[in-house]
């Protein structure tokens, strides 16, 4: 039980620490300059959305749907500090409307944009951005989960994705498993040769 909960810590640290791959971890000085090349990036990325953003997780990941999730930090979440999160919304077929509502984990506090204003007739493939800022309450891994609400020519989806955040130090270290024992059971009979 110990050694799955310990390889579950290491695959979501894994996963969490390739998601926040793409945060800038740039000084302030070069601010501009790293939003210029942002812009740029934005507007030569195939499929909208910025290069440098991460494709939310979803249970439908792999199975065609009517809108994706990208999203890039603005830099590392720190606790009581807020971090703007900037959202991608982009359309895979052309769509009538489409809306997005942000909901936190306990621990994350949405300061603002917890709802998308309502997109009419979106494009295929063209980006729909949105912001959204956060702040962490104490060190530790959380979700944002964002509920996209899509309607189409032929049909209204509903799709949930999930955005992680690590805070501060994320989760602390997991306590070691405890030594199996070694002393003889003696109410159990010893074995016989």
């Amino acid at each position: 039980m110990a050694a799955h909960a310990a390889a579950m810590s290491f695959a979501l640290t894994l996963i969490l620490s390739l998601a926040l791959a793409g945060c800038d971890s740039q000084p302030a000085s070069t601010a501009s300059t790293a939003a210029s090349k942002s812009n740029a990036a934005r507007k030569a990325a195939p499929g909208g959305g910025d290069a440098d953003m991460v494709a939310a997780f979803s249970a439908t990941r792999g199975q065609p749907g009517l809108v994706d999730l990208k999203f890039k930090l603005a830099k590392r979440p720190a606790v009581g500090e807020p971090v703007e999160i900037d959202l991608a919304l982009i359309p895979s077929v052309p769509l009538e409307r489409l809306f997005a509502r942000f909901q936190a984990a306990e621990g994350l506090q949405i300061v603002s944009g917890a709802e998308s204003e309502h997109f009419e007739r979106p494009a295929k493939g063209a980006s729909v951005s949105h912001k959204l800022t956060v702040t962490a309450k104490t060190d530790g891994i959380f979700y944002v989960t964002a509920i996209v609400l899509a309607d189409s020519d032929t049909e209204s989806v509903a799709r949930t994705f999930s955005i992680p955040l690590i805070a501060g130090q994320g989760l602390a270290e997991l306590p070691a498993a405890p030594a199996a024992a070694s002393v003889a059971d003696p109410k159990r009979a010893p074995a016989r040769p």
